[in-house]
């Protein structure tokens, strides 16, 4: 090699990213069928205290509206079944676009427009392996 000429960049490794490809009717039906958003379904409808979250329905699909402490906007977020978990996270996470990067910074991209009991554990788990492979890479620079 001359020593003029650049070495050219190692091309970027990327894992599959499942691609989202769900409709409507069935977001609803996957919804319907998880056991881990009944409480959710009951909920749909009743009143519920300030600041507390509540469920309702849109065109037959399952949302949480929360508004926190620190917002002033209420978030209208998406209720994910078991089932499509892993494609959120996934696609907040493993892009190329976001970059693979924290938990925290993932957590955060994911409830802007999703919900799910244990949404914090579910991302948590998803991205340490992750974290762990970037540490020791970086390491063994």
């Amino acid at each position: 090699m001359v020593g003029n000429e650049k070495k050219l960049p190692k091309p970027l490794k990327i894992n599959s990213v499942p691609i989202w490809d769900v409709g409507p009717e069935e977001i609803k039906a996957k919804q319907k069928e998880d056991d881990s958003l009944k409480k959710y379904w009951d909920l749909v409808g009743k009143p519920v205290e300030v600041g507390k979250p509540q469920f309702f329905l849109k065109k037959g699909i399952l949302y949480h509206k929360y508004s926190g402490k620190k917002d002033t906007e209420e978030k209208i977020q998406l209720v994910v079944p078991t089932e499509l978990r892993h494609k959120v996270v996934s696609l907040a996470h493993d892009t190329l676009l976001v970059g693979h990067r924290g938990a925290g910074k993932t957590l955060s991209r994911v409830q802007q427009e999703f919900y799910w009991p244990g949404v914090h554990d579910y991302v948590t788990q998803y991205v340490t392996p992750f974290s762990i492979t970037c540490v020791d890479s970086v390491g063994s620079r």
